[in-house]
């Protein structure tokens, strides 16, 4: 087992191996799309390159005047506290000036000018200076205060006030000239991003001019043979099988497919006028048959005509009822029942269905016919009949319910392997009668329904002449008809099923029908 999987295996494996080595679309639509990337991967490598060059330097343009900034911010809050301290002798502002000595020293050693010239770089140096004595004179100053020595105090606070001074002078002359030299500097970075932009946007229109030229031949490519397909398909569908082949150069999956569909097309061909031959030599049979079926039709029909000329009906029936007294009178109940429901169904079909009955007078005729259907089908059907005495004398056309109870046991349980039954309730409902027959068979669908309701049925399927076993002609079109036409309604008749669910027909019968 495992050395057939591993065969199956190698075999899918070297499958895909050739297509590979083959010229396949897979492997065009790859180079394809990889060409495209490795293209736009190198034209953007050196615009981002560049521009992120120059943001660097521009981040870099004004830092050191924000250090300068920063560094004159610092002496300024030393400066208050100092001399808040001298006036307050607070704990506080002593806390502050040391810390704020600390940070003007780390700031000041912090900042490096090497790219701005050498007068820049010597300011620089000044300036350091005069903080490392400015830091010197406060220090003394501080000192001489705690120890209250007035003319020390005085001396050494003269001379940090002056070197604070020309140190705030430096700076702004130190900030001012590098500000100038930044800004010459900034407009330089400026134009080099501008022309990198410019040269970025000409990249990003070359590479897309070329994909569009790339896509353009590439869809052409593989478009051209596919449209050639279409069309012959086309021209297939059309009936016209005697298309020319289609040629296509590539060895690809749409040459593949080419080859196949020309080989199709052959077949098809060949197949065509196989069954041609075939329908030729049917049709020569079924017109032989069809005259055999006519003459034979005709016979029956004969037959059939001269047969019922021969019967009266109210022989039958009279013939019928001499049966059942002669069963009787040997004892023979069963079938005494049996022939005397027999002629009282044969007697209410010979009724004139122009004239109305009650609705009474149908339920026993439906009772006639069940009884008839349960000495036949005693294991097969159960017949459960619910009634309301009130509306049994309302009047109703003749032969309603017995074609519709005769569907439902033809049509709906007559070919079921489990136990069939038919319910049939008369109740009064909001002034109508409402008569409900309803069976647990196949059921129908809603399409089926509809074409019911709407008339579009096949009046020999539904009764008479599609199945055997029906008692009259008398379909679901007639009945429907009838009872519109006796109560000038659009709606006396209702249908709900489902496939597999069973069926319920619902009539609603009125006090009075419209003639009345």
């Amino acid at each position: 087992m495992f050395r057939s999987f591993w065969r199956r295996t190698m075999k899918k494996d070297r499958n895909r191996l050739h297509l590979w080595h083959r010229n396949s679309l897979k492997k065009r639509l790859i180079l394809y799309f990889m060409a495209i990337i490795i293209i736009m991967s190198a034209l953007n490598i050196f615009p981002y390159y560049t521009i992120s060059v120059l943001m660097s330097r521009m981040s870099s343009t004004f830092e050191l005047n924000v250090q300068l900034n920063h560094l004159n911010n610092t002496l300024e809050q030393l400066n208050y506290a100092y001399e808040n301290y001298l006036e307050t002798k607070h704990s506080k502002s002593l806390d502050d000036y040391y810390r704020y000595s600390y940070d003007l020293w780390e700031e000041v050693n912090a900042i490096q000018i090497d790219n701005s010239g050498i007068d820049n770089a010597l300011v620089m140096k000044d300036i350091r200076n005069m903080v490392s004595s400015y830091l010197d004179e406060m220090d003394e100053a501080v000192k001489a205060r705690r120890s209250r020595m007035v003319d020390d105090y005085l001396y050494h606070h003269n001379e940090s006030t002056k070197i604070h001074q020309y140190i705030v002078e430096y700076i702004q002359k130190l900030n001012n000239t590098l500000f100038f030299q930044n800004t010459d500097r900034y407009t330089s970075i400026r134009k080099s991003i501008r022309l990198v932009e410019t040269l970025n946007i000409g990249v990003l229109f070359s590479i897309f001019i070329l994909s569009i030229v790339l896509i353009l031949w590439f869809t052409y490519r593989i478009t051209k043979p596919i449209f050639e397909l279409s069309r012959a398909a086309d021209e297939i569908t059309h009936g016209n099988f005697d298309v020319p082949s289609v040629k296509v150069d590539t060895d690809d999956e749409i040459g593949i497919m080419a080859e196949a569909f020309n080989r199709m097309t052959a077949s098809i061909r060949q197949y065509i006028h196989e069954i041609n031959e075939k329908v030729e030599l049917e049709r020569k049979l079924q017109e032989k048959e069809m005259e055999n079926l006519i003459m034979k039709t005709n016979l029956r029909e004969a037959e059939l005509h001269a047969l019922q000329s021969q019967i009266n009906p109210h022989f039958l029936f009279n013939t019928l009822n001499a049966g059942a007294q002669l069963a009787m009178m040997e004892g023979a109940d069963r079938a005494c029942s049996f022939i005397e429901n027999a002629a009282e169904l044969f007697r209410y079909n010979m009724r004139n269905l122009d004239k109305p009955v009650t609705i009474g007078d149908e339920i026993r005729n439906v009772e006639n016919y069940m009884h008839l259907l349960n000495e036949r089908f005693a294991d097969k059907i159960e017949f459960i009949l619910e009634k309301d005495d009130s509306v049994l004398e309302r009047k109703i056309p003749c032969m309603i319910l017995q074609p519709i109870v005769e569907n439902a046991f033809i049509h709906g349980i007559g070919d079921v392997e489990y136990l069939g039954v038919i319910g049939v309730s008369v109740r009064e409902q909001e002034g109508d009668a409402v008569i409900s027959i309803r069976d647990n068979g196949k059921g129908m669908s809603a399409k089926r329904i509809t074409q019911i309701l709407g008339g579009d049925t096949n009046e020999r399927n539904e009764a008479g002449g599609g199945h055997e076993g029906h008692t009259n002609g008398i379909g679901l079109n007639n009945i429907i008809n009838r009872l519109k036409i006796f109560y000038s309604l659009e709606t006396v008749l209702d249908i709900y099923s489902e496939p597999g669910q069973g069926t319920e027909v619902v009539l609603h019968i009125p006090q009075e029908p419209a003639w009345f």
